[in-house]
């Protein structure tokens, strides 16, 4: 159904006749339907009607997603919608759409939350975007820079999709709205030219970031804001360290050792820190796009790369249990960056690298000790590489 609005006289029945006719269309007159016509309360009741449908839509998508936690409460969306009632949600929304963007929603068309709340949505002016919300816990002035530094990348084409608004209140938090990317696919990073591409489009970033880095209010990455601490706050409620202490001290004591080796040092340089397979497309082997770039990060090269060489294979969305790279892919992913940096890594470079490497496999490891149980024995999990390799784990 299409409607054509405007005042009396403007030409719409005109108009709705000569498409009706080229088009084969069935035409609807409000004038010869709707005896009130004239006091616009059908139409009205028709309107509200079909916005209702769009927020029943959404909220259906959202639901979809939120089904998945359960029973876990559904904690981002509770942190920012301050609800965790999807059509509260979808309503919420499309107030953020119709105030920011002009548009209300027109239909959902995914939603997925992790550490932030992402929603694609297609707004009734034809556009299709992705809202981001963020935490109270992400202030505006670290979205304004990740969205700078972002922009910055989208202008010369290195992955970053482009930003539209933002960050803008939504709920208790701020969101970024993108643009609606639809390219490319998921890749197994387990192979080595998948695995070699994203070491070196890791490093197109971090060449391409260069003269940013001196001007940025970019931090380090989540795993480098333990303090004194052994850990960081888990970035998800849904992992409890302390109520899960008991049978993980051989994690806990990689990691102790891990933090004993971080001697900074190497170059600053500006990075994605969750750089993996779940969070970038390829065509032809090739990565064109990627996502989640809330992740950048200042941080020294040789712990960038030591922490993406954990993670790259990584892609949470699917059940697989082989998340974890081998020792071997981990160590091929640092010579494959080395190889697009076209300069080694110095021992002590190397040292942090390793480090890093074993210090983020260990937090990934305690992540699944506190929210699925002991998984040592199977092969492909964090908990797997951590315990089988132990103190090899320093040597990259």
């Amino acid at each position: 159904m299409c409607w054509l609005g405007g005042g009396s006289g403007a030409g719409k029945s005109t108009i709705a006749r000569r498409l009706a006719a080229k088009h084969g269309l069935r035409l609807y007159s409000t004038d010869e339907a709707m005896a009130d016509h004239g006091d616009h309360g059908g139409l009205r009741t028709v309107h509200s009607s079909c916005m209702n449908s769009r927020i029943d839509q959404l909220a259906s998508v959202i639901a979809a997603h939120l089904r998945e936690w359960e029973p876990s409460p559904a904690f981002v969306e509770l942190a920012i919608f301050g609800s965790a009632d999807a059509r509260s949600i979808a309503r919420i929304l499309n107030a953020f759409c119709m105030q920011n963007l002009g548009s209300p929603v027109a239909g959902g068309l995914f939603h997925q939350s992790s550490i932030g709340s992402v929603t694609g949505v297609v707004l009734e002016d034809g556009r299709s975007l992705v809202v981001k919300a963020h935490q109270p816990s992400h202030s505006r002035e670290f979205l304004a820079e990740v969205v700078r530094v972002q922009s910055y990348l989208a202008e010369r084409r290195v992955f970053a999709t482009k930003v539209v608004a933002g960050p803008l209140p939504v709920g208790r938090g701020h969101a970024v709205v993108e643009e609606f990317v639809d390219i490319g696919s998921k890749a197994d990073a387990h192979r080595p030219e998948i695995r070699g591409a994203l070491a070196a489009g890791l490093h197109a970033i971090v060449q391409a970031c260069a003269p940013l880095v001196d001007g940025t209010s970019l931090g380090p990455g989540v795993l480098a804001s333990a303090g004194n601490a052994l850990w960081p706050t888990p970035h998800s409620k849904l992992f409890d360290f302390t109520a899960t202490a008991k049978g993980a001290e051989w994690i806990d004591d990689i990691a102790a050792r891990a933090r004993e080796r971080m001697n900074p040092i190497g170059k600053s340089v500006i990075g994605h820190g969750d750089w993996r397979a779940e969070h970038v497309r390829f065509l032809t082997n090739k990565p064109v796009v990627a996502f989640d770039w809330d992740s950048l990060c200042r941080e020294r090269e040789p712990a960038l790369i030591g922490a993406a060489a954990h993670g790259f294979c990584a892609n949470w969305a699917q059940g697989d249990k082989r998340q974890a790279p081998s020792l071997d892919e981990a160590r091929a992913f640092v010579r494959d960056y080395e190889r697009a940096r076209g300069k080694m890594f110095s021992a002590e470079e190397r040292r942090l690298c390793g480090a890093c490497l074993a210090y983020a496999s260990a937090y990934t490891a305690r992540c699944g000790y506190a929210g699925g149980g002991d998984e040592h024995e199977t092969p492909g999990t964090f908990q797997h590489l951590v315990w089988s390799e132990r103190s090899d784990l320093f040597n990259v």
